[in-house]
């Protein structure tokens, strides 16, 4: 692949709609209250755990799906209006469960995100998608959220998980591509968060 509209239709082609048919399953949840209990399971429509949570497990799961779902009935109010808030609504779970890594908060937060209709606007850079993002020719300026408007055609077309996703999976093919837009330093934001996680959504 030469250009990034190369990479973009690659990727739309071969992974946009196959990470699409995983999340159309956390989407068919019957309330808000299954919604957060599948996320945190992690499990695929016949029960088999999504490979970036083995890591953490079946047990550890289930649990911080219990501690979730305890925390929903005993909250008087839970402001699910973008996925910074319910990060952090799963960051409080994952903060009472050892082994419950930065990675499976992300996950399971966007999980939850794609069941409430939201897109994402912003992308979390991690080791593998830092590196993707600085073969753009972008500087990160210790930056770890990006708004999703801040990146070159056609890249931007994406919601914040997908670009996330590619940047990861292109990386080595963004770094070796021509480019068809001129590349911009993206300045620091002194409103930015800071979340972290390792490893590709």
């Amino acid at each position: 692949m030469k250009s990034y509209t190369d990479i973009y239709e690659h990727y739309h082609k071969n992974v946009y709609l196959y990470a699409e048919k995983e999340y159309s399953w956390y989407k068919q949840a019957d309330n808000l209250k299954d919604a957060v209990r599948k996320a945190f399971l992690s499990e695929d429509e016949q029960g088999k755990l999504h490979s970036y949570q083995r890591r953490v497990g079946r047990r550890r799961l289930a649990l911080a799906a219990e501690i979730a779902l305890e925390d929903l009935d005993t909250q008087c109010t839970i402001d699910f209006e973008n996925f910074n808030n319910i990060y952090k609504f799963v960051q409080d779970v994952r903060n009472k469960v050892e082994g419950f890594g930065e990675l499976a908060n992300y996950d399971v937060a966007l999980r939850i995100t794609k069941y409430l209709g939201f897109q994402l606007q912003e992308v979390y850079l991690h080791a593998g998608v830092t590196t993707g993002f600085r073969a753009l020719g972008l500087n990160v300026k210790e930056r770890d959220i990006i708004p999703v408007e801040e990146f070159p055609e056609p890249f931007k077309q994406l919601s914040g998980d997908h670009l996330e996703n590619l940047l990861c999976i292109y990386k080595e093919m963004l770094d070796a591509s021509s480019v068809e837009f001129p590349k911009t330093c993206i300045r620091p934001k002194t409103n930015s968060s800071c979340i972290n996680k390792n490893g590709c959504a």
